[in-house]
């Protein structure tokens, strides 16, 4: 397929997640109706939390909300989720939010109630999804630009659509990366868990062929919309690994985060690509 062509096949892809909407409520209490099943806040490490988000159809991949201690002390969230109240309250008492990063034009569901609830938030996104971003709240800067003066470097993948960052973040016992939609790290447990139709949702992802210790990778979909370069993916991917030494966490938005042998998997993950 041709790059052109590959692009406009994409662009239908994103239109298609584009029309997810938050279910309607009433002026007085729109973070609720933008309230869905979730898990608590669980730590991944020193500084680092996430959240187990259900979407409205049984049928999706649940996804992940990521919470960084800044060394201010204050927060930063990468792909909001709202939570409810017990949540909300939870996540106060880790620090007071500063910065929410919108990581792609798909994961933008509950940014706009966040910066409602929290006018002080800085709103950044990579700087090619900010068109799509700004449909839905007001972006007051770019990634690339502001995160760095946080200690956070924004690794631009290689042999990939333009859409999203991934994000290497200091923490007190190491490093962690933070993925979006570039991989996943699907097994049973995890669907089962939090998805009761998982098996459906392997096979439309087309991740249905993975062994006991499930599918981490870029899913047969993502190759389809997301990839551009086969093999200068699979060398990033592979460059990732062996230069991040202290890689300690990897978190995707879809899937189990990974808190142990780090840079194996990321092998792993481009090894599929071969």
């Amino acid at each position: 397929m041709k790059q052109e062509e590959k692009g406009d096949f994409s662009e239908l892809f994103y239109a298609f997640f584009s029309l997810m909407k938050p279910r309607k409520g009433s002026s007085s209490d729109e973070w609720q109706s933008h309230v869905l099943p979730h898990s608590a806040i669980e730590e991944l490490a020193p500084n680092l939390w996430h959240v187990t988000g259900i979407l409205p159809s049984s049928t999706m991949v649940p996804r992940e909300m990521v919470i960084y201690k800044l060394p201010d002390s204050s927060l930063l969230i990468h792909s909001a989720i709202a939570l409810h109240e017990a949540g909300i309250a939870q996540l106060e008492a880790l620090g007071v939010p500063n910065i929410l990063i919108v990581p792609n034009r798909i994961h933008r569901l509950d940014a706009g109630v966040y910066k409602q609830r929290y006018p002080q938030l800085v709103v950044v996104c990579p700087a090619a999804a900010k068109p799509y971003v700004e449909e839905v709240v007001s972006v007051d800067g770019i990634a690339e630009e502001i995160l760095p003066k946080y200690g956070i470097f924004c690794h631009r993948p290689a042999g990939i659509r333009p859409q999203e960052l991934v994000y290497e973040l200091p923490l007190p016992t190491g490093k962690a990366l933070i993925f979006t939609d570039i991989l996943f790290n699907l097994n049973k447990s995890y669907l089962q868990r939090n998805s009761p139709k998982g098996k459906f949702t392997f096979q439309w992802l087309g991740a249905s062929a993975i062994g006991a210790n499930g599918f981490f990778g870029i899913t047969f979909l993502g190759r389809q919309f997301f990839l551009r370069d086969r093999n200068a993916y699979r060398q990033w991917l592979e460059t990732l690994a062996d230069s991040i030494h202290d890689l300690q966490v990897i978190s995707i938005a879809h899937g189990s985060p990974i808190v142990a042998n780090c840079n194996q998997r990321l092998r792993e993950a481009a090894a599929r690509l071969l």
